[in-house]
Order: structure tokens, then C-alpha cells, then sequence
């Protein structure tokens, strides 16, 4: 998998892409093979103030390829948007939900 990140505060130069292993979705997660990402001034701002780099989160867009234990409300190949928190994780797609169905 490849991720945008940075160590030190700057501008467009700062930002460099990196390979690391591909995540396993968690119970009541997918893992959505990304198209598109929002970069929005929030995210702007954080790589050329931040005096330590912060996780870049942002909106996205993209394809469910993995299913973590519990997820119902999905399937393998559904195109989602969500809404990221750090560290590339979201609480929300699609129609609002988590993706596990509640009891």
C-alpha cells in the first residue's frame, strides 16, 4: 500500500510516498482500496504549521476490498465515501452507518 506523509513542517516538497504492508480490517471495519482524497485547508495547514507531523486524514473515495468480522452491511466491490480520523480510520460511509449491523 502507499501513503503521502511528512516529518517536518513545510510546504508541497515536504510530502513523500511511502510503501508500508496493507492493514487487515478490524471487527466492524472495511478496507477500502482508495480512488480519491480530499485535501482540504485543514489538511493544508497541518503539514506547513505543524511542529510535529500529524496523521493526515480527509475524505475519500473509493472501493471495499476487505470486510472485517461483523460487517454485513457491505460487500467486497461496494464504492464508499467516508470521512477520515487519523491514521486513515473512518466511523462512517456510505449511508451513515459503521458497516456492523447492531443487534
Amino acid at each position: 500500500m502507499r501513503r503521502i506523509r511528512y516529518e517536518h513542517s513545510g510546504g508541497p516538497e515536504v510530502l513523500f510516498q511511502e510503501d508500508v504492508p496493507l492493514p487487515a480490517p478490524g471487527p466492524g471495519e472495511l478496507l477500502v482500496k482508495v480512488e480519491a482524497v480530499g485535501v482540504t485547508l485543514p489538511v493544508v495547514r497541518k503539514v506547513r504549521e505543524s511542529a510535529d507531523p500529524v496523521p493526515l486524514g480527509g475524505e475519500v473515495a473509493g472501493e471495499v476490498v476487505g470486510l472485517g468480522e461483523g460487517v454485513d452491511a457491505y460487500a467486497v466491490g461496494d464504492r464508499v465515501t467516508g470521512l477520515c480520523f487519523g491514521h486513515g480510520r473512518t466511523r462512517r460511509s456510505r449511508s451513515g452507518s459503521t458497516g456492523a449491523r447492531s443487534s
